[in-house]
């Protein structure tokens, strides 16, 4: 009977701890543990923009830099007409009539006869 008792107490406690283990009821110990499903996210587009920082130094160097460039090249286009660059205008826009010796007169502009 004896045997029967102890048999039956350690059956009971085995049970007892072999439940107890199954199961995972929270407590104050051991809070419930939330399960977490992971999912990547979308991957989204970034738009990116230019910004339009008009207040550093370097962007105002940059910006006089640009306007000597543009002023040089408007210049040079200038120079490279007739009027500058052709001798016979005389500084004239248009090329001065030739005429003959008895009919020359004296140009306004530049002072020389043709």
């Amino acid at each position: 009977m004896q045997k029967l008792r102890i048999l039956c107490l350690l059956g009971f406690v085995a049970s007892f701890t072999i439940t107890q283990a199954q199961t995972n009821t929270p407590n104050s110990r051991e809070p419930e543990k939330k399960q977490v499903y992971h999912s990547p996210a979308k991957a989204k587009t970034s738009k990116s923009s230019k910004k339009k920082i008009t207040h550093t130094k370097e962007y105002e160097f940059y910006e006089r830099v640009e306007n000597a460039a543009r002023e040089k090249q408007r210049l040079l286009k200038k120079l490279s007409k007739a009027q500058f660059s052709d001798h016979r205008h005389f500084g004239h826009k248009r090329l001065p009539k030739r005429r003959t010796a008895n009919k020359m007169r004296y140009c306004n502009e530049c002072g020389i006869r043709h």
